[in-house]
């Protein structure tokens, strides 16, 4: 006998031997083993792979000999035999406390047969894998077999006594396999794991990859918070989507996403997402704002500017609900124009309360829109472009006083661009065009009657609407003021009672005095209330953010509609501010004290607001002829 042929011999009779060691495989199993493994020109069972474990089974599945029965006991005996082999040689996996279960057992092969000596090497793309054979192997029961690989990964995770949040990297993640066990154990009872994959080596942008694993590891940070089902539903699985339609689609990053593509992630969620929760789509908003406001930064190219990173506290009034600025909308040169003058106004010029910022801010978008709608724009603007955005806004039969304010507004961001941004403005003669404003006067007073109305049916009103709608009729002041009242700001002098109030319109204090009455039932209610909140009214949603003004006026509508005597009224907040302004005037308080009241800086803002002031000129006016005895 050859040399050659013998080491073949040899081979041969030490595969035979390895196969032998399993005693439950025997006879003609052992001998077709042999023949599969042979036949791959394989001499050891260390040569296999999971490769190798696939084409088995579909070679035992494809001999048609082979009855239901024998296929289910022959398609496991690669596997057997290759486990009775790691143990005889002493792998470490092999004496796990898993190898006692059929399952475990599995699991454990497969580790082997990849290299793996230990819990701490298996990876998301291990599990990936792992779950690939699963379907070939046990389809039927391939999730089942699946928890016993997460079973030794949450054991293994288990053991860290220090967390740490890991690096971004370009790799698949699983986040059941997240190395943080409290983290690890409440997402291994998810349902759904193939939400809790996100592949962070597809082809997409780096930026917009790290962006969404920020905010995934924020996320994480508060699933102790929330309860399982909730998180998974409302924040994991809408992230996941989110992350699929940003590679889909080519975003290169989160913080630069137009108006467009948000309408097309809220359609591709529509077209993928099985069942799209009620707060799906804001996942994009979410994440945008966490991004905004979770750089070291301002970044000032985003195309949502988050007002809250910004110290605004006097100037925006919390009862708004004004949350950020927003340029998506508008082409990218306009965009940049858009953004350096709002950057100017918004941080380098205090002085513009909230809403000047906003007039200025609208006032500018719709010219801009305007120039797109006409192919035009501001790097090339043309005296005649001004001409026909005032010619339009002339069509809109505006008042004089709204349209000679758009004017000023027109005026002064051309002028502002010209100044800082250097572009080559057309002078305008924007004076020509102001209309001479008239004196327009309504009747907002609200009638007595209607006022006997509401307040029979008061009594049933949930405690804090009754006490805001108490405490804006007997003071009139702005909704917004009411709805921002703060716990301090009672207080009483010489027996009298007031109320201290921020002006975020004018941005200044005032002092009004209030009833005695509503002054107790305001102290009763904030001695009451345990929400730890520094308003009188805070919102239902967020204790640290006062009552919606719009939350107040919609929830009077739907209360007043529920009884047969307010059925009819149109509550209109603002009525009653001209109701007392109304009152104080023909009670002979003179125009300057209603209009300190009001916390007025001119006298003509507060005569709009007074009513009736025709028949009070006509009662003063026979007083006057009475006492003067002329007829």
């Amino acid at each position: 006998m050859t040399m050659a042929l013998l080491k073949l011999v040899e081979s041969e009779s030490s595969l035979y031997e390895e196969i032998t060691l399993s005693p439950s495989v025997l006879g003609k199993r052992v001998d077709f083993l042999y023949s599969f493994l042979s036949s791959l020109g394989f001499s050891s069972l260390s040569e296999i792979s999971v490769n190798t474990l696939k084409a088995f089974i579909t070679t035992v599945r494809h001999e048609f000999a082979f009855s239901p029965k024998q296929y289910s006991a022959y398609k496991g005996d690669l596997e057997t035999v290759y486990f009775a082999y790691m143990k005889e040689n002493g792998h470490p996996l092999t004496v796990s406390s898993f190898a006692e279960t059929a399952r475990g057992r599995k699991c454990l092969t497969f580790l082997m047969v990849s290299g793996i000596e230990s819990f701490s090497e298996i990876t998301a793309d291990t599990r990936a894998l792992y779950d690939d054979y699963l379907a070939l192997s046990v389809p039927a029961k391939h999730s089942e077999y699946l928890k016993a690989l997460d079973q030794m990964v949450l054991s293994e995770i288990k053991k860290i006594t220090i967390r740490r949040t890991p690096p971004y990297e370009n790799r698949l993640l699983f986040l059941g396999y997240f190395p943080d066990p409290y983290i690890a154990e409440r997402l291994y009872y998810t349902a759904r794991k193939e939400f809790l994959y996100f592949d962070f080596s597809l082809p997409a942008s780096v930026t917009v990859k790290k962006q969404i694993y920020k905010v995934l590891l924020f996320d994480l940070s508060q699933i102790k918070d929330r309860k399982n089902h909730y998180m998974i539903q409302h924040f994991i699985t809408p992230l996941y989507y989110l992350y699929k339609y940003c590679v889909s689609a080519g975003i290169q990053d989160l913080k630069h996403i137009t108006d467009k593509e948000v309408s097309d992630f809220h359609a591709f969620l529509e077209k993928n997402m099985d069942a799209i929760s009620k707060n799906a789509p804001q996942v994009l908003y979410r994440a945008r704002r966490f991004l905004f406001l979770s750089d070291s930064k301002p970044d000032f190219t985003a195309t949502l500017w988050f007002l809250e990173r910004f110290s605004l506290s006097e100037r925006a009034n919390p009862t708004r609900g004004i949350e950020c600025f927003n340029f998506g909308d508008v082409s990218y040169e306009h965009r940049e124009i858009l953004q350096h003058y709002m950057k100017y106004l918004l941080v380098l010029s205090p002085k513009y309360s909230m809403q000047s910022l906003l007039e200025k801010y609208y006032g500018a978008k719709e010219f801009t829109k305007y120039l797109e709608e006409k192919h035009s724009s501001l790097s090339e603007l043309s005296y005649s472009d001004i001409e026909g955005f005032i010619e339009y806004k002339d069509s809109q039969d505006l008042r004089p006083e709204t349209y000679n304010r758009t004017l000023t507004m027109l005026s002064f961001f051309l002028t502002t661009l010209s100044v800082r941004e250097k572009l080559l403005i057309p002078s305008f003669p924007f004076d020509y065009f102001y209309k001479k404003a008239r004196y327009l006067h309504h009747d907002r007073t609200v009638e007595e009657e209607t006022i006997d109305q509401i307040f029979t049916v008061l009594s049933d009103f949930p405690e804090t609407l009754g006490l805001m709608y108490l405490t804006l009729y007997s003071t009139g002041l702005r909704i917004n003021e009411v709805c921002s009242l703060r716990k301090d700001a009672l207080f009483s002098d010489n027996g009298a009672f007031w109320l201290k109030i921020y002006q975020y319109k004018l941005r200044s204090d005032k002092q009004i005095p209030i009833p005695e009455e509503v002054s107790r039932l305001l102290r009763r209610h904030i001695t009451e209330d345990d929400s730890g909140s520094e308003f009188i009214f805070p919102s239902c949603k967020d204790k640290n953010k006062p009552y919606q003004a719009a939350t107040f006026v919609k929830q009077m509508k739907a209360q007043l509609l529920l009884y047969e005597e307010t059925k009819d009224i149109d509550f209109k907040s603002h009525d009653y501010r001209h109701t007392i302004a109304t009152d104080l005037h023909m009670s002979g308080a003179p125009l300057g004290t209603t209009r300190a009241y009001l916390g007025h800086t001119r006298d003509d803002m507060t005569k709009q607001y007074i009513d009736h002031l025709p028949g009070r000129i006509d009662l003063l006016q026979e007083e006057y002829f009475k006492e003067n005895h002329i007829e």
